[in-house]
């Protein structure tokens, strides 16, 4: 499919990493960083996404990002963004010791938006 061309191109672009980035020295950076792009690269439209299982750091990382963002939403978000939240929250595992994975959200809007009904009033 041309779609999986054409992001493979883009994947390809961003494959090395500048010598100023902070992870070109941390070969477990690296490594992790390859993972992902390797499943980016091997996906295929249609696929089921692969599930991750993510580290204890990373969902360290994401929980403080979670809470940082989650204190800023009320204020700094779109009235859309707002109603839609707390549906990610209750039906995708989005959770603050939880990184929610791909395919479940993607399940999700596919579900809400093929059912005719729409997220945003």
């Amino acid at each position: 499919m041309d779609l999986d061309r054409f992001s493979n191109r883009i994947l390809s672009y961003g494959a090395e990493l500048e010598s100023d980035h902070p992870g070109f020295t941390d070969p477990i950076y690296r490594q992790r960083r390859k993972f992902f792009a390797d499943i980016a690269f091997n996906y295929k439209h249609g696929e089921k996404i692969p599930t991750i299982d993510y580290t204890e750091e990373e969902i360290k990382t994401w929980g403080v990002v979670f809470n940082s963002l989650t204190n800023l939403y009320k204020t700094h978000a779109c009235k859309e963004f707002n109603y839609v939240f707390p549906l990610l929250i209750e039906n995708c595992g989005y959770r603050e010791d939880n990184i929610p994975q791909l395919q479940g959200v993607s399940d999700f809007l596919k579900k809400v938006n093929d059912s005719g009904h729409a997220i945003f009033e």
